[in-house]
């Protein structure tokens, strides 16, 4: 059965992102770009993408389940606009992204994503990333699907990689939300640049 999971990488000190992010700086200033050290300083094997060649052990077996089970993508309109639309196909699989935004571009690039724009909420957008991903799992990426979907009570799972790095500001993933969550650790494992961990989400605090 699809899960809805958030999936993303941070800093030891909790940021998804340094100072500043933008088209300048994509992951902010500070060395934003470090905490995603753990795929991107592996060598690059037949097949690789430019931009995803993971460390050999544990974290090539992380993304290699990534491709395996994410079988849609939901973001923000920030991440769309400073990736450029990845181009219209997402780097894993090209699969189904839908972005979140109160205002739709007039244009955008077209490709096997086939980008989805939704307008009326993070409920929306689960419900027709369900409708595309052929029984996979919907990753929530950027910070804000994954703060919206908490709050609603709509992700199952969390899995996030842990870098061993301090940005010391920037853009926080669990900054804002409406009352505690209870979680229950499902496995962790660690790999050179990330540490890696699973938690089922059991809900808000009782």
């Amino acid at each position: 059965m699809a899960k809805v999971v958030i999936d993303m990488t941070m800093s030891l000190d909790g940021f998804v992102a340094g100072p500043d992010d933008g088209k300048k700086f994509p992951l902010g200033r500070h060395g934003g770009m470090r905490i995603f050290d753990w795929y991107t300083s592996g060598p690059k094997r037949p097949g690789d993408l430019d931009i995803l060649h993971p460390v050999p052990g544990v974290n090539r077996e992380i993304v290699e389940e990534m491709f395996a089970e994410s079988g849609a993508f939901i973001f923000g309109r920030r991440t769309y606009e400073i990736t450029n639309g990845w181009g219209g196909r997402h780097p894993v699989n090209g699969a189904p992204v839908l972005i979140l935004t109160h205002n739709p571009p007039a244009d955008y690039p077209h490709g096997p994503s086939n980008l989805t724009f939704v307008t009326d909420g993070i409920d929306s957008a689960i419900r027709q990333a369900k409708a595309v991903a052929n029984g996979k799992d919907i990753k929530l990426g950027g910070a804000s699907p994954g703060k919206q979907a908490l709050a609603a009570g709509l992700c199952d799972e969390i899995l996030v990689h842990v870098a061993p790095y301090l940005l010391g500001g920037g853009v926080r993933l669990f900054d804002v939300l409406p009352d505690g969550v209870r979680l229950e650790k499902l496995w962790v494992r660690d790999g050179p640049f990330a540490t890696h961990m699973r938690y089922s989400v059991l809900g808000s605090r009782m």
